[in-house]
């Protein structure tokens, strides 16, 4: 494909207007805007240039010939919308999770084999620079623990919906246990349910040792990753996109100023990464363009796509096991 992707975006609300950002940067041209918002479709597209706008991909007009669609949807719409990219011969960009189940994940897949297309999954924080760094710092093996928390406001609107808004968020730390423990999802999870909205799993995965807590209630709103190894401990802000390395150094002084010493480390990748993001026009959701420019460099010349069907479906699978057992928590 010599020409830039021919795209739409179906969800017009503030996730579809970041998709629609990602696109114009990586080299993609939005032809069609689809919501059942029919305003909302309009809105959006008189920002990108007025595309062809639909209640549906199903109306939007024949000749706007498409390669690609972004989902960007509630979950519960996902498959019914994915099912119509097919349908289109389109390849597949969606927010996760792509399906309430594995086994209706896994039908997609095939299905978007068989039409010739793929189906992507947006675990934009393992594309994140500060993750690809963690990645690096830990690579020399000895990893004793994968520590991730997030506390969410997701669901401060919602109170009822809490437990589906953080088994929506669930897929983030099992994209990221994937690329740095993969063989921990496989693992004998326990999990724990103290409360609606929250989820508590933890287990281990050959030396290492894995936490995962999702806290729908406390405050403040943190997104975050910790990497112990047997040199060092690695930390990463999820919600900004960086990362920064303590010393395992165990003399006197080196406790004495870890403290100090992890701070500043905290500040200046901070800093740095301020600069990153702004040079980059990252306003937030870091780790979704350079996701949306493999993709669209996978469509063009047919290098590997970011993420392939085995990590979607070992995802999809330990999320359905996990919440499994939460429900007979």
């Amino acid at each position: 494909m010599t020409r830039p992707p021919r795209v739409a975006i179906v969800g017009a609300g503030l996730m579809g207007r970041w998709h629609a950002t990602a696109c114009r940067r990586a080299g993609g041209q939005v032809v069609g805007i689809v919501d059942v918002d029919i305003h909302a479709a309009h809105r959006l597209a008189r920002r990108l240039g007025h595309p062809a706008v639909a209640v549906s991909l199903e109306t939007l007009p024949s000749g706007a010939e498409l390669d690609l669609v972004h989902i960007c949807t509630p979950p519960e719409t996902h498959a019914e919308q994915i099912r119509s990219a097919l349908a289109r011969r389109c390849s597949v960009i969606a927010e996760k999770p792509l399906a309430p189940t594995a086994a209706e994940t896994e039908a997609l897949l095939a299905e978007a084999g068989r039409a010739g297309c793929w189906v992507l999954p947006v675990h934009q924080a393992a594309f994140q620079h500060g993750i690809r760094q963690a990645v690096r710092w830990v690579s020399g093996g000895g990893l004793r623990a994968f520590d991730y928390r997030v506390c969410s406001a997701g669901a401060s609107a919602d109170p009822q919906g809490a437990d589906a808004v953080a088994a929506d968020i669930l897929p983030h730390p099992l994209a990221l246990l994937d690329l740095i423990v993969p063989q921990a999802l496989e693992a004998a999870w326990q999990v724990y349910r103290p409360c609606a909205g929250e989820i508590a799993v933890s287990g281990v995965a050959g030396l290492t040792a894995v936490s995962v807590l999702i806290s729908m209630h406390a405050r403040p709103p943190r997104h975050d990753l910790t990497l112990m190894t047997d040199t060092c401990t690695v930390r990463a802000d999820l919600f900004h996109g960086f990362a920064w390395r303590e010393s395992g150094a165990t003399s006197r002084f080196a406790k004495m100023a870890r403290p100090v010493r992890a701070g500043a480390a905290a500040s200046s990748s901070a800093a740095v990464n301020l600069v990153r993001r702004a040079l980059r026009r990252e306003a937030a959701y870091p780790g979704l363009m350079p996701l949306v420019r493999q993709a669209y460099d996978s469509l063009r010349d047919g290098t590997p796509r970011p993420l392939d069907d085995r990590h979607t479906l070992a995802v999809a699978r330990a999320r359905d096991g996990i919440l499994q057992r939460l429900a007979h928590a």
